[in-house]
């Protein structure tokens, strides 16, 4: 019967990969012709979830190209990292703080590595180590 055998490494060994989904939920009204990223991916769908290494910085991007003035525009209505809603929720954190965004231009969202972290603290219960 072989023997299993671990050292301490394998042991300690925490896996980084894929450990935050980030779930992001997008609405559009009206005529709008825009660019989503999610770090470097190009989102086409209006639900999406991707997953990204424990450590990962989350950068989310909407340039708005082009739109009808009036009630045109795109909505973030959930933006989620490891269930934890990141929008509407926290909306002043973004360049601009809404989650509909109706202007030209770039408007995004960024989270800093590591998430659990920048969580703790913009939910207020304080900083960790």
């Amino acid at each position: 019967m072989p023997q299993i055998t671990q050292n301490f490494l394998d042991i300690t060994d925490t896996r980084l990969d894929g450990q935050l989904t980030v779930e992001l939920r997008l609405c559009t009204h009206g005529h709008t012709i825009s660019v989503i990223k999610l770090n470097d991916w190009l989102i086409k769908e209006n639900h999406t979830i991707l997953q990204f290494d424990l450590f990962a910085p989350i950068l989310l991007t909407i340039d708005l190209v082009e739109f009808t003035e009036g009630s045109s525009g795109v909505e973030v209505e959930l933006f989620a990292v490891n269930d934890f809603e990141i929008l509407p929720r926290y909306k002043h954190l973004a360049s601009t703080p809404t989650n509909y965004i109706d202007k030209l231009g770039r408007w995004h969202l960024e989270i800093p590595s590591p998430f659990y972290t920048w969580y703790h603290e913009v939910s207020g219960q304080g900083w960790i180590a």
